[in-house]
């Protein structure tokens, strides 16, 4: 059972990553002292976010002959807005969130043995992209909290400058705190990506373990079965998509930010920001692949199930069983997508080409500008 063992020790990462904003849903029997305790830190790292956005918007309004740092505290802002929205999200879908990922821990401690070859088929797909990213996510928030006030000419890990003395104890390392404490809840809301995108890899293995069942169905009584456990996948795979559409959408607007920005500097003849800034667009970049990748598989496999039953051999059968896979066959017809209506397209791989694309383009009429 080695696919059972690898994603309950991914789930554990996962609740490890999001552990510093408390962000990880909480049981349905927690005591009703430690749900308000969450709700109480999840406030307070709102107001601390908001804080920083104002700093940092007030330091743009000054410092915008200063290119260098004006794109700098841009591309923090950027991060920040990010958690805010996160933690905003965490609390307004608190209960569907609890919901989808509490029933994948289920689904992942009852694996039987001809599900943990899918399940492990499909974690050996993700496992190093997403690792990475948890892994490449934390590394460079601690190198920022830690490194940057040592190495640079600068007290505090974010260049924010305030309108009074900073530099006397014990006022400068409360400063300095506040900094890393929301640096670090940047972090860890950022990995609420990796959850949402294991929601949808899980939800996906678990259609196509269904497609496999209904290949190997030979009564009426399994098929039924077969049935209840579609509708049941199908309403998991809806709570699933209102859960995760929001993460999605903000992850894309404060990507696409950041990408923009960073295309402006790469606009530039400077070599040193070319190798700098070429890393945070791969990384944006992978951040969107990370939704539209599974989001891609979840169309895949929500598609394959009507296929499966459309080819199955007794199909022209009696008109009960007929009956029977038709039902599986209208509920099939439409895919499972992540989309906002009138504001954010399906998620797929298209939709990934497509925005790889856009941007593309942006960044060559960016250069003709410049140049001429």
């Amino acid at each position: 059972m080695r696919g059972k063992l690898m994603l309950r020790k991914f789930i554990f990462i996962i609740k490890l990553s999001l552990f510093p904003a408390l962000a990880w849903p909480l049981s349905k029997d927690v005591t009703r002292l430690k749900k308000i305790c969450v709700q109480l830190y999840h406030y307070l790292g709102i107001i601390l976010a908001i804080s920083v956005q104002v700093s940092l918007v007030h330091n743009i309004v000054n410092h915008f002959d200063d290119v260098v740092l004006l794109v700098v505290l841009i591309l923090f802002l950027s991060g920040v807005t990010h958690s805010l929205a996160n933690f905003i999200f965490h609390r307004i879908y608190s209960q569907r969130i609890q919901y989808v990922t509490f029933e994948m821990i289920h689904f992942s401690e009852s694996i039987q043995p001809h599900e943990d070859v899918i399940i492990k088929q499909y974690i050996d797909r993700f496992i190093v992209v997403y690792g990475m990213d948890v892994l490449s996510l934390y590394v460079s928030t601690l190198l920022a909290v830690i490194a940057v006030p040592f190495l640079m000419d600068q007290p505090f890990p974010m260049p924010i400058e305030y309108p009074f003395n900073v530099y006397n104890q014990p006022l400068r390392t409360i400063i300095y705190l506040y900094h890393s404490v929301v640096g670090i809840h940047v972090a860890a809301q950022t990995s609420t990506n990796i959850l949402m995108g294991l929601l949808l890899w899980v939800i996906s293995a678990r259609l196509e373990i269904l497609a496999n069942e209904l290949r190997k169905t030979t009564d009426i009584y399994h098929l039924v079965k077969c049935i209840k456990k579609h509708q049941y996948l199908l309403k998991c795979a809806t709570e699933i998509s209102f859960a995760v559409r929001p993460f999605a959408f903000t992850t894309i607007c404060c990507s696409t930010i950041v990408t923009i920005i960073v295309l402006l500097f790469l606009s530039t003849d400077n070599l040193t920001m070319i190798y700098q800034y070429t890393g945070l667009i791969i990384r944006t970049l992978t951040e969107i692949f990370m939704y539209t990748w599974p989001a891609e598989s979840l169309i895949e496999t929500s598609q394959d199930v009507a296929e499966t039953v459309f080819q199955m051999p007794w199909y022209n059968q009696s008109i009960k069983i007929r009956k029977i896979l038709q039902i599986i066959i209208q509920r099939s017809r439409k895919p499972i997508t992540i989309s906002i209506p009138c504001v954010m397209s399906a998620l797929s791989l298209n939709y990934f080409t497509s925005y790889f694309s856009t941007i593309v383009s942006y960044f060559k009429m960016l250069r003709m500008f410049l140049n001429d």
